[in-house]
């Protein structure tokens, strides 16, 4: 390679690297936004849906009722203080946590997954005149692939992520 082809290349390599680091700490940035606005949090409600294939919905040991009453029961023991549905339904200002599990079956056997739990609070919006509606604060999701037989593994995802959002709710709320 001639001392040209050389240089040009080093400026390439330092152009990208200077335009990767700002967007590197963008995305920093905003989880850092995300796990700060748990801080204050001081109740909230939960609920889980499943949207999938009638044998995914239909499946005893993956429902919203199961995935819900293990979300409660970790929080519980995490003491953190949990929100009836019905004071959620009846209140605007009550933070709730909603976990949207999205399945589908393929036709040999296999069980794509996608899982997201997000913390929906209160929020005015300054530039719509201070309407206040409730917007997605904080998030964590994942995906995977399981077999039929073994759909209890995405309830353990769906532990898992609950399991995240105690950890950061730790992080800035009993320092």
């Amino acid at each position: 390679m001639t001392q040209s082809g050389q240089i040009l290349k080093t400026l390439i390599i330092t152009f990208f690297m200077f335009a990767a680091i700002p967007a590197a700490l963008f995305a920093q940035n905003e989880i850092e936004r995300e796990r700060i606005s748990l801080q204050g949090l001081q109740e909230f409600g939960f609920s889980a849906n499943i949207e999938g294939s009638r044998t995914i919905a239909g499946d005893p040991n993956l429902t919203p009722g199961l995935i819900r009453q293990d979300a409660v029961r970790q929080l519980r023991e995490a003491n953190l203080r949990f929100v009836p549905d019905d004071e959620v339904r009846s209140s605007a200002d009550i933070p709730f946590l909603y976990m949207h599990i999205n399945a589908m079956e393929l036709e040999n056997g296999l069980v794509p997954f996608s899982i997201q739990l997000r913390l929906y609070q209160p929020v005015k919006l300054v530039l719509n005149r201070d309407l206040q509606t409730s917007a997605s604060t904080w998030e964590h999701g994942v995906v995977g692939i399981v077999s039929l037989d073994m759909l209890t593994l995405i309830n353990e995802a769906a532990s898992d992520l609950v399991t995240n959002f105690i950890n950061d709710y730790d992080v800035y709320n009993r320092r």
